[in-house]
């Protein structure tokens, strides 16, 4: 009954998580691993459907080819990992214990210890010192299994794409929520707080980073947001904004005009917009990257405008510091990945102009069998208030 209870509570069928767990089990194969051990967050949601924002604790996912996972967590997020995933065998350390001696000891309680031991070197939770530490009492060092999952999450199914969807509609309305309070007089914080407010009323939950909400000259400056600025009368105010549903992460990001704009400025926007659009034109399966991203950069670079930066990346599941799968796939000049039916990609064409402002359009789309689909539909004019 508790299992039943269990299985209905998860975001996906069991079924799904039986086929991922099957596609990752043939790449450890590849990779020369018996067992895996995971750390990275989103990797740990995507097999078991249990995540925590308690996620910076020492935790690891253990990945045998030939028996369910085993999971290693803070005493304190045993339970979770217990009423929010799939599996049965839970192990937990106290916070008196050195982690590192507890995955030993869990490796060899369940004969896996002299196993190939595969281990996601590129994960962002699993430092440098915890890796020596596991080097030091495997004897070894493991083998590196970094990207065996996230190659698989690369390719979103439908109940995925449904979720990213719904991200979708929360990022839209928390833009709406916001745009009455960009005007003269304001601040960046009153746009931020009420864009918060927002996207928590439409249903999201926390986003893999923060919104970039970001007035006059500031916005000149790459990954800047709200900082207390004032908004002033002709300002150029952009917001690349995001949505999260079930912890599946969509980008959509707009740019408003306070009062009567430069020509330069529209023009501008036309050109991060249509070159976009272009992209978006280009991507269907069977493509490269680079084809789309030169869709985009031969009509932006075209029309007499620097453009040095991708066009986009892969996004998906995320959990601060990001929302994106940008270190697996990316939307770039001279990258040969043959774009794949699933694959969904969150392209930010934008131009800025250092110590006057910035454009900025952004949407999230995914390759489907015959093209491409917006999973984040909203107003593409330049908007003014």
């Amino acid at each position: 009954m508790v299992a039943a209870k269990r299985e209905q509570s998860l975001p996906f069928d069991i079924k799904e998580y039986r086929q991922r767990l099957a596609k990752v089990r043939k790449n450890m194969e590849k990779a020369g691993a018996d067992v895996m051990l995971v750390t990275a967050p989103e990797n740990i949601y995507y097999l078991l459907g249990y995540h925590t924002v308690g996620y910076f604790s020492f935790q690891v996912l253990i990945v045998p080819l030939d028996r369910d996972p085993i999971m290693l967590a803070r005493g304190l997020n045993t339970t979770q990992v217990e009423s929010d995933s799939w599996i049965k065998d839970i192990e937990g350390y106290g916070d008196t214990d050195d982690p590192n001696d507890v995955l030993v000891r869990v490796l060899d309680k369940y004969g896996l210890l002299n196993k190939r031991i595969g281990n996601q070197n590129n994960a962002f939770f699993f430092t440098v010192a915890q890796y020596k530490k596991l080097v030091a009492r495997l004897g070894k060092e493991p083998v590196d299994c970094s990207g065996v999952i996230e190659q698989v999450r690369l390719i979103k199914s439908p109940a995925e794409l449904a979720y990213m969807k719904k991200a979708g509609k929360c990022a839209g309305a928390a833009i709406d929520a916001c745009l009455d309070a960009i005007r003269p007089g304001n601040t960046e914080n009153d746009v931020s707080a009420a864009l918060h407010d927002g996207l928590i009323r439409s249903g999201s939950e926390y986003l893999g980073h923060p919104p970039l909400v970001v007035t006059g000259p500031a916005a000149g400056v790459g990954m800047e947001t709200w900082k207390r600025r004032k908004i002033k009368k002709n300002d150029v105010f952009f917001i690349e904004n995001g949505g999260t549903f079930q912890r599946y992460n969509v980008g959509l990001s707009r740019t408003v005009i306070v009062g009567k704009p430069g020509q330069k400025w529209i023009d501008m926007y036309n050109a991060c917009r249509d070159g976009f659009m272009k992209a978006a034109k280009a991507m269907k399966p069977g493509v490269t990257s680079h084809e789309v991203d030169k869709a985009c950069r031969d009509h932006i670079k075209g029309l007499g405008y620097p453009f040095d930066k991708r066009v986009g990346y892969s996004i998906g599941i995320g959990f601060p510091p990001d929302w994106g799968e940008g270190r697996t796939a990316s939307i770039n000049q001279g990258d040969r990945m043959v774009l794949k039916p699933g694959m969904v990609f969150h392209m930010v064409p934008n131009l800025r102009i250092y110590g006057e402002g910035a454009v900025m359009f952004s949407e999230t789309w995914a390759v489907t069998e015959k093209g491409s689909e917006c999973l984040t539909k909203y107003n593409r004019d330049l908007m003014y208030r």
